[in-house]
């Protein structure tokens, strides 16, 4: 009964908002995670356990998120599925926020870089086949195509960094400088996404998204789902897992191993494998935590415990990459024909 329930302090959600919307009943109620502004919490009801993700309203297209696992639910593919509230809808809005209710998928989460080979194979078979049963979702939105991988995009960042740096604390100056160096190396890029395969994927493939139970995987957090280069699905999910990228380094023989694995299901052409390292390197360039970011993740404890081990990961593949993107494509298109 609602009475039972003991959510934490200060939650933005209570159990009789959920029951007002949905045909169950809560008992418990409890805070899981809070990262800028979403707050995940668990659910004991009369119907089992679930998730439910707190967002603000100015967050668009969320009940695309629930129509999405259940069409992958379809056609085959593990996702934790929505439920749909008593007007049919997967989002329930309400005066302050929004949220949704997932179910609660038992299992485990593998550490960044700390994936066996059995979850390497079947993580890329996994987002193979994702590819092909979102082919038949139809558009989703394309948030990296030619603009984004301008040199004009990446000379704007520059630009904003500069200007933000004139004001930085004193220890922020050599991590904006090092972010500024990155831009105007790809800034000298042509990266040309006529000639790249886009297709409808996950968007934020890696390690974290993926429960373990049985050597077998279930992928939540469909949020991003976007149409991009599929390349950039397939490296993020290699640089995240694999225990040989800990220190940015990216092999190519590992990560050809994993492109073979996806490839099963979609054809890729060489100028993807040729321009992955690229692709990568410009997209993490871009969409890096700022400056201002990485030291707020270095400031708070649950973050740090959430966030911190991605946000140094990324530093050292932004590292790695700016001496060897060129070296790394190479091996790849090498190891691919053979």
């Amino acid at each position: 009964m609602i009475g039972t329930a003991k959510p934490s302090g200060g939650t933005s959600v209570k159990p009789d908002l959920i029951e007002r919307y949905y045909d169950l009943q809560v008992s418990a109620l409890q805070l899981m995670d809070k990262h800028f502004e979403t707050e995940i919490y668990t659910a004991e009801t009369t119907c089992g356990k679930f998730l439910v993700k707190v967002m603000p309203l100015f967050y668009q297209n969320v009940d695309s998120e629930g129509m999405i696992a259940g069409h992958l639910w379809q056609h085959g593919l593990k996702v934790a599925r929505f439920l749909r509230n008593k007007e049919g809808n997967y989002v329930t809005k309400c005066e302050e926020n929004q949220f949704t209710l997932q179910e609660f998928v038992e299992g485990k989460t593998l550490a960044l870089n700390s994936a066996p080979e059995w979850f390497l194979e079947k993580a890329a078979d996994y987002l193979g086949k994702t590819t092909v049963a979102l082919k038949e979702y139809g558009s989703l939105p394309m948030p990296f195509d030619k603009a984004f991988f301008a040199p004009d995009n990446a000379l704007q960042k520059r630009q904003q960094y500069l200007d933000e740096q004139k004001s930085a604390e004193a220890g922020l100056i050599p991590v904006y400088e090092e972010q500024i160096r990155h831009l105007e190396r790809i800034a000298q890029f042509h990266i040309d996404t006529e000639r790249l395969t886009y297709a409808n994927s996950h968007g934020d493939f890696h390690i974290g998204q993926a429960i373990v139970q049985n050597q077998d995987i279930t992928v939540v957090d469909w949020a991003s789902a976007c149409c991009l280069p599929i390349c950039l699905d397939i490296a993020t999910c290699y640089a995240f897992a694999s225990p040989r990228c800990s220190e940015g380094a990216l092999d190519a023989e590992g990560l050809c191993r994993f492109i073979r694995t996806y490839t099963k299901h979609v054809p890729l052409m060489l100028y993807d494998i040729q321009a992955l390292p690229y692709v990568m390197y410009f997209w993490y360039c871009i969409c890096n935590y700022s400056p201002t970011e990485l030291a707020s993740i270095s400031a708070s404890d649950r973050l740090v415990q959430n966030y911190q081990p991605i946000a140094v990961l990324i530093q050292k593949l932004l590292h790695w990459l700016s001496v060897h993107v060129e070296e790394l494509s190479e091996e790849l298109v090498k190891e691919f024909q053979q």
